[in-house]
């Protein structure tokens, strides 16, 4: 598979930002939301599903970053022989053509695999200006990158827990915070991840991760559905040990 080095940049197309992001539309008063919606406009630019290197066709003009409108994608960072894998979807501000570690002390290298197509708002200099007049707007901005370094935290602590059945249980439910939607079988996530990205993104090996979602499944904590999503039964285990001490290792 090939690497995709160039992001289409829809440069007829624009989008209003608070239409597509409700966190950021819900920091504003009911009065100044008609009003900012017209002026925080943002180019579109889209992402194919595959690798991606924004490395090889930054965005200067995207000084702030790009916004995940639609899409998922999974950062990949590799330090030695260590990986680790975070998910980003809608909401994220972005900006990847800053993340090369090979010139760091410590050499990491960072890779994209964008797994749903992705489609972004480039919040560029006029986004800046626009929103230098509605405060909240700045908060909320910062706040997003506070919750994506707390989420990251969480992930450290998840790839710490032993058994890969537990970090796969914990992931689940990490992710049902954000992306879950309650149905009469339980809380489906939307999200149709295969077995090779979740190893990644709980730092196991592959075999291990089908071996401990198999497990899940017996227990009927965990299972896929027929679209490839995953539903999780029951309410979130406050003591993760309540899983059978011989649950499957790395």
């Amino acid at each position: 598979m090939s690497v995709s080095d160039t992001t289409t940049r829809s440069g007829d197309r624009f989008v209003y930002v608070l239409d597509h992001d409700a966190g950021l539309r819900s920091v504003l008063q009911e009065a100044d939301r008609a009003r900012c919606r017209q002026h925080a406009v943002a180019a579109i630019a889209e992402v194919p599903s595959g690798p991606w290197d924004p490395q090889a066709n930054p965005m200067p003009e995207a000084e702030l970053g790009l916004l995940v409108l639609d899409g998922l994608l999974i950062r990949d960072v590799t330090v030695a022989e260590a990986r680790c894998g975070e998910l980003i979807g809608p909401g994220t501000i972005l900006r990847p053509w800053d993340e090369s570690g090979l010139d760091a002390p410590m050499r990491h290298e960072v890779d994209w695999q964008v797994i749903e197509p992705l489609r972004v708002a480039v919040l560029d200099q006029h986004f800046l200006r626009v929103v230098a007049h509605w405060p909240p707007l700045i908060t909320a901005l910062v706040a997003r990158a506070n919750e994506r370094a707390q989420d990251l935290a969480v992930m450290v602590s998840i790839h710490s827990l032993k058994r890969v059945d537990v970090r796969l249980l914990a992931f689940f439910w990490h992710l049902a915070d954000r992306y879950g939607k309650v149905t009469s079988d339980g809380v489906l996530v939307p999200l149709a991840l295969t077995h090779r990205q979740l190893a990644l993104l709980v730092g196991a090996q592959r075999p291990s991760v089908t071996s401990a979602l198999g497990t899940l499944s017996e227990r009927e904590l965990l299972r896929r559905d027929d679209d490839g999503n995953w539903l999780l039964t029951g309410e979130p285990p406050e003591d993760l040990s309540v899983l059978a001490p011989n649950g499957v290792a790395a």
